[in-house]
């Protein structure tokens, strides 16, 4: 039987962590959190473990550790399944969704999220509902198809929005962010992304600010500034390298890349690629592997290398194809049609 100064020894290491992870110190809080895990029993089926596993998994998954997240997750789902809390249940579900989301396996995709959203309903956890519908609109938006996801955002940010939660409405609004920055609304694009970024940076939340900053970037390209563009992309590679995220690391050079190209500085562009390709080394995100190729493809073409731009946007294509990227494909396939030769 798990003693009860042994979990109260657990949650003050993990209020530690929480804290260690908003001023940005990955390593502490990882550590922390291990510290955390240790006061369990191998065989504990305290309420409070399927928690400490997921908040664990979630730190490991934004630094781009994929696979030890995903041992996280699973390893809380089966404690929760255990112990019988749907509600538990019901997060590790949803978490290793975002898991096979970033991996491209749409229908293991939706069936978690899908038993994610039966078993949040039954423990009738509201909250949690917003965040499945919010993940369900990220899954609508890979696809192409903005009016579902658009949906998917609209509800989930209404329900935020009542009941005063400012964490996951900053997820949200960076979701509608990326979503308008896809359809090329780069305005309104902007004003959900700056109001979702003043959420987080009043909350003290590194991660969601980091994400926000650096789809600003992506925005302010968009909208041809690129000298804010690269303000913010170097304040996105700061912030990721500080916190040892080598995922947005590695979204923040291949925006750097692309910003380089665009200015014509073509040798520099390379390097920077090939650079966030190894920072992404290990991540398993198949959509930022096919954004990269994309990339080096339009950097290839720049130089004028037909061929081996050809060969970045056939493979691009293929890892666009595994995850459902509809409009993604159509546009590389055009771009393709348009090579010479």
């Amino acid at each position: 039987m798990q003693k009860s100064d042994d979990v109260e020894r657990a949650r003050l290491l993990v209020e530690l962590a929480r804290v260690a992870e908003q001023h940005q110190k990955t390593a502490k809080a990882q550590s922390l959190y291990d510290d955390a895990l240790a006061q369990f029993a191998e065989d504990s089926l305290d309420p409070f473990l399927p928690d400490v596993l997921r908040w664990k998994g979630t730190l490991l998954r934004e630094k781009g550790e994929t696979e030890s997240a995903f041992r996280c997750y699973t390893k809380s789902l089966e404690k929760a399944t255990l112990i019988g809390s749907e509600s538990a249940v019901a997060h590790a579900l949803n978490c290793l969704g975002t898991i096979a989301q970033r991996r491209g396996d749409q229908k293991e995709t939706e069936r978690l999220y899908s038993q994610a959203a039966e078993f949040a309903q039954r423990a009738r956890d509201s909250r949690l509902l917003g965040m499945i519908e919010q993940n369900r609109g990220v899954l609508a938006s890979m696809r192409g198809d903005f009016g579902q996801a658009a949906a998917y955002y609209s509800n989930s940010l209404g329900a935020f929005e009542v009941a005063g939660d400012a964490e996951p409405m900053s997820w949200v609004l960076n979701n509608l962010g990326i979503l308008h920055t896809k359809i090329r609304n780069f305005d309104e694009a902007r004003g959900h992304l700056e109001r979702g970024r003043a959420i987080a940076v009043n909350r003290g939340d590194a991660v969601v600010e980091n994400v926000t900053t650096l789809n600003l970037a992506e925005v302010w390209m968009g909208l041809g500034r690129l000298d804010t563009a690269d303000k913010f992309c170097a304040m996105a590679l700061e912030q990721a390298q500080r916190r040892s995220d080598h995922l947005s690391a590695a979204g923040a050079l291949k925006i750097r890349a692309a910003i380089e190209r665009k200015r014509g500085a073509l040798d520099k562009s390379i390097a920077t690629l090939r650079i966030a390709i190894f920072e992404a080394e290990g991540a398993e995100d198949r959509l930022l592997h096919a954004e990269m190729l994309r990339e080096l493809g339009e950097i290839s073409r720049a130089v004028g290398n037909a061929g081996a731009a050809r060969s970045a946007w056939r493979e691009a294509v293929d890892s666009y194809e595994a995850i459902g990227a509809s409009q993604e494909i159509a546009e590389v396939e055009a771009q393709l049609d348009q090579l010479p030769g």
